[in-house]
């Protein structure tokens, strides 16, 4: 997801300059505030379209699963490494800063946040707590020359930014870390007049897909939240000027917050429907069973009386206004206060499938891969998965095991030699994911079965 600065009047969708007929003029160029997930939705489904169907089946796979996270147990722990890529000095965040985000992450994913008491009546049913803790395992510090841009009729997303040798930094092993890119995003411009300004987006679960080739998606080294500068940590001494405007925008750290529910799978509470961002028809969901319908973004305010599907009864068999706190809405920070139960049940069960990986024990070793390397061919995978070591020592004490879309173990083997298949008998197509579990640590890839 993208989020893109704006001013607050006339809300229309930045995707609107690629329609046909739609000119940029001096009189309808003003930026704007606006969602601008319809951003990343264009490059994806343009340049990657095996990963816009992997996020779709992954999506609906973690659906399936059911269950409570009060009955869980103790609270899983995601390690975050943060790699600040700075060219200027303020763009060099202190140390306070960064453990400043990550406590606001610890509070929202724990529902100990103290404006909880800010979310009305109607909605305290629904209030979840994903209990989910947050530990900061390090900080990368790479200085650059580069500058870190987003182009809506190209192939980058900000894959720079994640490369050492490209000017970014390295990401330590995906599977297993959380890796968060602060840098300075560049406006998002056409034709030299600026659109809006890009704040932050998250790969949801398929990011770490390897996928087959010609299919242009991603590396799974390049999975992880970016965000800009500006809106990391609540203590943040940067501003963001909204464009046209002498206001700024509340920063409060919870752009990572609404980035990370993406990376752990959930999407916009209006449920991103519409065409190139115009109002839906209040019949797209987002898949939440608790989160009530909305036709479309807030506009970064907070304005409690918006009810924008005043006819759609679904979910609490009454007339309820939009979840304006919701943190996978757009709006103000200093408004955002509440995960639903659906959408923690959903992040936990995207946690013990997709990204079971980061509940794996951590090393110190940046990539797993440095170790053993092993790869799955082909991919996507026909009645048998094969399964390749090219560096393993065969006196190592190691298991394979083939996890379905919720992380239920479906197969478990120990391996002898440097290849061993898989059989997909009984294996309907779809998104699985094949774990090897070493005493140095768990390595996750993703596959994809197509009979």
């Amino acid at each position: 997801m993208f989020m893109i600065q704006h001013s607050m009047k006339n809300i229309l969708c930045t995707l609107l300059v690629v329609m046909a007929g739609w000119q940029l003029s001096a009189q309808n160029a003003e930026p704007r505030i606006l969602c601008g997930n319809e951003v990343f939705s264009h490059i994806i489904k343009n340049h990657h379209p095996a990963l816009d169907a992997a996020m779709r089946n992954t999506f609906e796979a973690t659906q399936v699963a059911s269950g409570s996270v009060a009955e869980r147990g103790a609270a899983p722990t995601i390690n975050v490494v943060v790699h600040v890529v700075w060219k200027n000095p303020e763009e060099n965040l202190a140390d306070s800063i960064i453990l400043d985000q990550i406590a606001v992450l610890n509070r929202d994913f724990n529902r100990e946040n103290a404006d909880t008491s800010d979310l009305r009546d109607v909605f305290l049913p629904a209030a979840g707590n994903p209990q989910i803790r947050f530990n900061l395992a390090a900080i990368e510090r790479v200085q650059t020359d580069k500058l870190f841009e987003i182009s809506l009729f190209g192939n980058n997303l900000l894959e720079e930014v994640k490369h050492s040798d490209q000017g970014g930094s390295d990401a330590w092993a995906t599977e297993n870390y959380l890796n968060i890119w602060v840098c300075k995003i560049q406006p998002l411009s056409f034709g030299g007049i600026t659109a809006g300004q890009i704040l932050g987006f998250a790969f949801p679960p398929a990011g770490l897909a390897n996928w087959p080739a010609g299919s242009n998606a991603p590396a799974p080294e390049e999975d992880g939240v970016v965000l800009d500068f500006r809106v990391v940590g609540s203590n943040n001494p940067n501003n963001v000027q909204i464009p046209g405007s002498t206001d700024f925008l509340t920063v409060k750290g919870r752009t990572a917050v609404h980035e990370v529910g993406h990376y752990l799978g959930l999407r916009h509470i209006w449920g991103d429907g519409g065409i190139l961002g115009l109002p839906n028809d209040c019949q797209q969901s987002d898949g939440i069973d608790d989160t009530p319908y909305a036709n479309a973004q807030s506009s970064f305010d907070c304005d409690k009386t918006r009810n924008t599907c005043p006819t759609v009864e679904t979910f609490y068999t009454e007339d309820v206004p939009d979840l304006v706190e919701n943190y996978m809405d757009y709006s103000n920070e200093a408004c955002q206060n509440m995960f639903t139960q659906g959408q923690a049940i959903h992040m936990n069960n995207t946690l013990n499938g997709p990204r079971v990986g980061l509940l794996a024990t951590p090393t110190s070793i940046k990539n797993l891969s440095e170790n053993v390397a092993w790869n799955i061919a082909p991919n996507p995978a026909g009645a048998y998965i094969n399964v390749v070591f090219d560096t393993f020592r065969q006196h190592e004490s190691a298991e394979l095991r083939l996890l379905d879309a919720n992380g239920r173990t479906l197969t478990q083997r120990s391996i002898v030699g440097q290849q061993t298949s898989v059989a997909t008998e009984g294996l309907s197509d779809g998104i699985y994911f094949m774990q090897l579990r070493t005493a140095e640590g768990v390595s996750t890839r993703s596959i994809v079965i197509q009979k």
